[in-house]
């Protein structure tokens, strides 16, 4: 019947019910979740800390990736596929690709830093923590990025990327799912202004380039996590209009929001955008003779 061409095509489902079947797991397991985790901290009395300290973030994006993993996971045993075709990494995450992306975002960050130094709206001050608490606070925070890296990294760019490829093609799919990245941050982060979503799109945009040149997402996951650890612990910015708790130094971010960035931090800085621009430049440079197994749809 006409009617079932609606949902089904040559190769199956269609794409896009595919998508909303992934999303509507996903959202169920992470509401399952998040219920489990605030039945924990009743039973056992505990104390929530503040959004922008490590153990919260462990903990949110902890359980943002078991959820997505699991969706992901189920989706691929009812379409005949692994994780790795929807190009998650398994026991190789961390090989030489996800240390290239490590390299590459911190490299990222150091250089809008830098400008924004040059530009007489930073100042890095003194160390904020001592001895043990600095040890402690440094290796909290590596794991955080590391859980913020992979989290949203698989959310946005494994399974719904694959599968809106199949049916857009890779770049429509890839800039449409980067525009919902950025409005995620701009709608659910206080203090957000245009330069936030512009920049952490574009920024998303790169981490599907990449995922296009390398085939999986170890590049982008080691991107992003660096890009986080750097921003907000080791050069100390703010993010959201709060500074991270065990943040590395006292650092102070002096002048106007448009060099600074302003609440939101080094990302939304209009400084940003030349960064990212030869951001693509040097990863185009150094990769691009490589195509990606990942793509269904060029």
């Amino acid at each position: 019947m006409a009617w079932k061409s609606i949902f089904r095509g040559p190769g199956g489902y269609r794409a896009g019910w595919r998508f909303l079947m992934f999303f509507a797991l996903f959202f169920g397991l992470m509401l399952a979740i998040q219920g489990l985790l605030a039945y924990i901290v009743r039973l056992w009395n505990l104390t929530i800390p503040s959004w922008l300290s490590p153990t919260a973030l462990i903990a949110q994006d902890g359980a943002l990736l078991i959820a997505v993993l699991a969706a992901t996971w189920i989706m691929g045993r009812l379409e005949g596929r692994r994780l790795r075709d929807y190009g998650i990494p398994g026991r190789d995450s961390f090989s030489q690709p996800f240390w290239a992306g490590g390299v590459f975002g911190f490299a990222a960050v150091s250089l809008l830093i830098g400008l924004i130094t040059l530009a007489g709206g930073y100042s890095l001050g003194t160390f904020n923590l001592h001895g043990a608490a600095l040890v402690r606070a440094a290796l909290l925070w590596m794991i955080a990025s590391l859980a913020i890296g992979f989290a949203e990294e698989i959310v946005f760019r494994a399974y719904p990327q694959f599968t809106l490829a199949s049916g857009l093609g890779f770049w429509p799919a890839a800039c449409l799912i980067s525009f919902a990245f950025g409005a995620v941050h701009y709608f659910a982060k206080p203090y957000e202004r245009w330069t936030d979503w512009a920049s952490v799109s574009l920024i998303a945009l790169f981490a599907c380039l990449t995922l296009r040149r390398t085939g999986d997402l170890r590049f982008a996951i080691g991107f992003h996590a660096a890009f986080d650890f750097a921003a907000i612990y080791f050069y100390s910015g703010p993010n959201g209009g709060k500074f991270a708790s065990g943040r590395l130094f006292r650092a102070r971010f002096h002048g106007s929001d448009a060099i600074t960035g302003g609440p939101l931090g080094p990302e939304a800085s209009l400084l940003v955008f030349p960064v990212i621009a030869l951001m693509f430049f040097v990863f185009d440079r150094l990769y691009r003779r490589k195509e990606a197994a990942h793509a269904v749809a060029a």
